[in-house]
């Protein structure tokens, strides 16, 4: 398998860099291409049209300010979650990072078919076209922060456990479509989450459990043995970010950081 060419699509953040660094260990012939974010201000009037102003608003005010002490707060937790697993998240090399604007663009997918893949790891990306989905149909993997099709979207451990669905607070890794996290299942475990975790841990907890997933399925697809599984259950729910007011609502009532 050293010889497999692997495509990392993804956003700039920890759990890219985390992806990254346990990704070249088993296939060192990885590429990077991190695609640049969404302009804020397309991303927020997108969310108002989906959303309502109201609801935004309480979610921009959480995101700004009150995840960013919750993550200040949790340091020392990560640290030990990443030593535990004995997982990094340095930087990649800058020297072997290409960037490019949107994936769905006709540039971008031709670059990326020009580099024969053999598989894409995606995180974080837009959602994915399916234009692209069609050009790299059955070659494009993801790891999902939640247990799908129960917790599609965003935060899916830490609606689980909003929910009293410990079973559900977990991670999943998929074949992507052009849906949002509706793609074939390849493998699902739960997470268990300490006293001293919170909001801003749980998707740590998540992606150290799903990098694991992930190399496995991926052993599994090289060797031509990967199969899809079933879900456990019929729902299916697309979640979003918390408001400010909604996170404290529940952090006072159900004991949830």
């Amino acid at each position: 398998m050293m010889g497999q060419k692997i495509i990392l699509l993804a956003v700039d953040c920890d759990f890219t860099n985390m992806i990254y660094h346990a990704l070249k260990e088993s296939y060192p012939n990885i590429e990077v291409i991190i695609e640049e974010p969404v302009s804020k201000g397309k991303l927020i009037r997108g969310r108002i049209r989906k959303l309502g102003l109201f609801k935004v608003f309480g979610q921009l005010v959480f995101q700004v300010g009150v995840y960013p002490f919750l993550k200040r707060r949790a340091q020392a937790r990560i640290k030990a979650i990443l030593n535990k697993a004995g997982m990094s998240s340095e930087s990649i090399p800058p020297g072997i990072v290409k960037k490019i604007g949107s994936a769905n663009s006709n540039e971008s997918i031709d670059l990326i078919k020009a580099k024969a893949p053999d598989l894409i790891i995606i995180n974080g990306t837009r959602i994915l076209s399916e234009k692209f989905v069609k050009t790299f149909q059955g070659k494009i993997m993801n790891i999902h922060a939640g247990i799908t099709p129960t917790y599609r979207g965003v935060h899916g451990g830490y609606w689980a456990l909003i929910n009293n669905d410990p079973e559900n607070c977990g991670t999943t890794v998929h074949f992507v479509d052009s849906g949002i996290d509706t793609g074939s299942i390849l493998a699902q475990d739960k997470v268990e989450v300490e006293q001293e975790d919170n909001f801003a841990t749980y998707p740590y907890l998540q992606f150290v459990k799903g990098i694991n997933l992930l190399l496995s399925s991926m052993d599994k697809f090289f060797e031509g043995n990967l199969k899809v599984i079933s879900a456990e259950s019929a729902k299916s729910a697309l979640w979003y970010h918390p408001t400010f007011i909604e996170y404290f609502y529940y952090w006072k009532t159900k004991k949830v950081k």
